[in-house]
């Protein structure tokens, strides 16, 4: 899934390559496509500033790379591919060995020569020129992000009920409303690892209700399904939904999509206020608090639901735990819209 950001101004572009920057770790790998004048130059020049680079950045067209020490041992490789054949050979020129150096971040220009000869793990930027902006496409192909395509199989293994699928599909429906907003006000989002994350944050919610009742579903429940929910159950007994979908996703390698479903959990916007920090889980957080079932309402309609249907708060502790996780969710709304064109009032 692309985000799509639109810069009218080179100041535009190098701000968006500084928020990416922010992201990029060693051993990581960005790719640019486009056409001369689409951008990309403005865009490495926002990384490098990003990195903490000084000093003037020019694309190396003749020497094909230029380097920067960031830190004893870590460097900044920009490649400028734009002298070289389509689907030539790279290895000469360093590349193949940078890429795959986990000390080393690379930035290249003109993707379109490598002939798809990418790493596994890369960030794609696609770059237009239009009449008066740039579009600026993003999207992160990452290993440890769940890909669409894996949904329905983790549906299928932990035998998610329909309505607990439909209110997957309907959280990250509003993710993808609230993150789209961030991306209209060039502000960078991941909604590839939002996406995924929205559809599975319940994945396994079978495992921890508090009543299993054949008559509380509205689909067919064969008895392999009834014995598969009844197993779960007793296996993860005591044990958080979020935790259980969180520990098997990472299991499988997707580490980045686990950590976000994690932390949907209710508690932790009181027991780990910092990971919430980071945008895409915020926002998994505040959309899971804004759907009741399959549709959309306000925090106050969801949290008087959830008292009524989870919360016998009959003891001051429980209480006012839960009033205070109440309060923060509200200020985390607040923090949320601020910078974007939206009002919680407009998430349908």
């Amino acid at each position: 899934m692309k985000t799509i950001y639109k810069t009218k101004t080179p100041q535009n572009t190098v701000h968006l390559g500084m928020q990416l920057a922010s992201r990029l770790t060693p051993g990581i790998t960005v790719i640019l496509f486009g056409d001369l004048g689409s951008g990309k130059t403005h865009f490495v020049k926002g990384i490098a500033k990003g990195l903490g680079i000084n000093g003037i950045i020019k694309s190396p067209t003749f020497a094909y790379v230029n380097k920067y020490e960031l830190q004893k041992g870590v460097h900044f490789y920009h490649y400028d591919l734009y002298r070289l054949e389509v689907g030539a050979d790279y290895e000469s020129i360093g590349l193949e060995e940078t890429m795959h150096d986990s000390h080393s971040i690379n930035v290249i220009e003109w993707g379109d020569r490598m002939a798809g000869r990418h790493p596994k793990d890369f960030i794609r930027v696609d770059f237009r020129s239009l009449a008066d902006h740039h579009e600026i496409a993003i999207k992160f192909e990452d290993s440890a992000i769940v890909p669409d395509e894996l949904v329905d199989k983790f549906w299928k293994d932990w035998a998610t009920p329909m309505h607990v699928r439909a209110h997957c599909k309907k959280v990250t429906d509003v993710c993808l409303q609230i993150g789209r907003a961030y991306a209209d006000r060039n502000i960078l989002i991941n909604l590839d690892i939002l996406n995924t994350a929205g559809l599975l944050h319940d994945m396994a919610r079978i495992c921890d209700f508090t009543e299993l009742r054949r008559d509380a579903f509205h689909e067919t429940i064969t008895e392999e399904k009834w014995t598969r929910w009844k197993n779960l159950q007793a296996r993860f007994k005591g044990v958080h939904h979020a935790d259980i979908a969180s520990d098997a996703l990472a299991d499988e390698g997707y580490e980045k999509t686990a950590e976000l479903i994690r932390l949907h959990n209710s508690l932790s916007i009181l027991e780990e206020p910092e990971p919430l920090k980071q945008l895409e889980a915020a926002i998994l957080f505040y959309a899971d608090k804004r759907v009741k079932h399959d549709e959309t309402v306000s925090l106050a309609e969801r949290f008087r639901d959830g008292k009524e249907r989870h919360g016998k708060f009959d003891n001051l502790k429980t209480r006012t735990m839960f009033d205070e996780v109440e309060t923060r969710t509200y200020e985390l709304e607040k923090r949320l819209f601020e910078p974007i064109n939206l009002q919680p009032s407009d998430i349908v």
